[in-house]
């Protein structure tokens, strides 16, 4: 159905100030929905439901492989103490897959976002509004992401031992820095019925030893709980203070001797790396570790997935290559079945990461109004996990690589 792309302004007009509908000279909040019939929607829970069973049941393995075997996996060596610190019921009580429905009804998980996902708010609030706006029923269900985030405070306070007025902050980088970045933490903030404080996280102070040993506000506030939903636990490992201090493991330190707790826990960081797909795939007909119904999800739901590119080669299939560890597209290339490269991402930051090899799925196409006429792309939806429940959908819409650059839509079902 096409809209009448001259109401767009006005629409997100209420939001300027809370809300990315225009950011880097890109219209990246559509003027539209994308409506899916409700079978397809509960299928896609449904794969959701039966994928996250299975990726933490992988992951929760890795931390009793041996050290040797976890680094050739890609594993960052100073992350290996920290990988078993997992308190809350979940691994990431927060967390998204990315799938393709082809053209020919599949449903194909191509990776997930286990530890820091984007598209929080445009599935949690921005996803309602145009869904009212167009007069069709939003697939999203709101209270249970406020329950499973909330749920995961507790859970935290029980860890840390402190279940009486805990200090507990939210952070981010503020707008100036990444506008995306920092919408997203502030509706997480304002969403949780909680006295949850707001603080860049450039502001944040760690003093790593002695009595007062923790993290701190800029007023040295101790802090007790600190949510992270911007912040992965990857770029942890490499923050570092001006003075050579290794802050990001102070930090660790801190939540590993239960002087601090953060949401998502460390376990995450397992749920993060794409090594997942390829452990599951290459145990896709393991009897002792999935269940029948496991067993046939994988070969439903998931896509082939090697350590190197001969079997597609050999069997004269298209692939993609991907780091391990990376986001939005990055570092990302397109093969054909010969093995010739057609498309790469133009943003390469994750070159020093192990790479996995996946057969390459054509993403459906959907054609989109911008303000200089309309455009086809590929669309990819993404489904989040809360707390363990498939309870958000969202649409994503690009190119053959979804990139930063990609725009968002909200989803309907029929």
């Amino acid at each position: 159905m096409r809209r009448d792309y001259s109401k767009r302004a006005k629409f997100y007009a209420p939001y300027k100030d809370s809300f990315f509908a225009d950011f880097v000279n890109l219209e990246y909040a559509l003027y539209d929905v994308m409506v899916i019939p409700r079978k397809k929607i509960e299928e896609i829970r449904f794969a959701s439901h039966m994928l996250w069973g299975i990726f933490c049941k992988v992951a929760r393995v890795l931390p009793h492989m041996p050290k040797e075997q976890l680094l050739a996996l890609g594993l960052r060596q100073d992350m290996l103490p920290y990988i078993n610190i997992d308190y809350l019921n979940e691994m990431a009580v927060l967390a998204r897959f990315d799938f393709i429905c082809t053209d020919d009804g599949r449903i194909k998980c191509i990776e997930l976002n286990g530890d820091t996902p984007f598209l929080v708010q445009e599935t949690f609030e921005m996803n309602e509004e145009l869904c009212a706006e167009f007069g069709v029923n939003s697939p999203n269900d709101t209270k249970q992401f406020v329950k499973g985030m909330s749920q995961a405070l507790f859970q935290a306070m029980q860890y840390i031992g402190k279940a009486d007025k805990p200090k507990v902050v939210i952070t981010g980088k503020t707008a100036e820095d990444d506008i995306e970045e920092h919408c997203q933490v502030k509706f997480i903030q304002n969403a949780l019925p909680f006295d949850i404080e707001y603080i860049p996280i450039k502001e944040l102070i760690i003093i790593s030893e002695g009595p007062k040993r923790g993290l701190y506000t800029k007023a040295l506030e101790r802090i007790d709980i600190l949510y992270r939903p911007a912040h992965p636990i990857e770029f942890l490992l490499d923050d570092v203070a001006d003075d050579g201090d290794l802050i990001g493991l102070q930090l660790l330190d801190l939540v590993r001797d239960k002087e601090l707790a953060i949401i998502n826990a460390p376990a995450a960081y397992l749920l993060q790396s794409k090594i997942l797909l390829w452990l599951i795939w290459e145990r896709r007909n393991d009897e002792t570790l999935f269940t029948k119904h496991e067993r046939g999800a994988v070969k439903r739901y998931m896509l082939p997935t090697f350590l190197s590119d001969a079997p597609f080669l050999e069997a004269g299939r298209a692939f993609v290559k991907k780091p391990v560890f990376s986001r939005e597209g990055n570092t990302v290339e397109i093969f054909d079945a010969h093995g010739d490269m057609q498309i790469a991402s133009p943003n390469r930051h994750y070159t020093d990461n192990l790479y996995l090899y996946q057969e390459f799925t054509e993403m459906p196409e959907v054609t989109i109004q911008l303000k200089d006429g309309t455009h086809k792309k590929k669309w990819l939806i993404g489904s989040f996990m809360v707390d363990g429940k498939a309870c958000g959908v969202a649409c994503r819409v690009g190119n053959a690589i979804t990139e930063w650059d990609s725009h968002w839509m909200a989803v309907g079902v029929e």
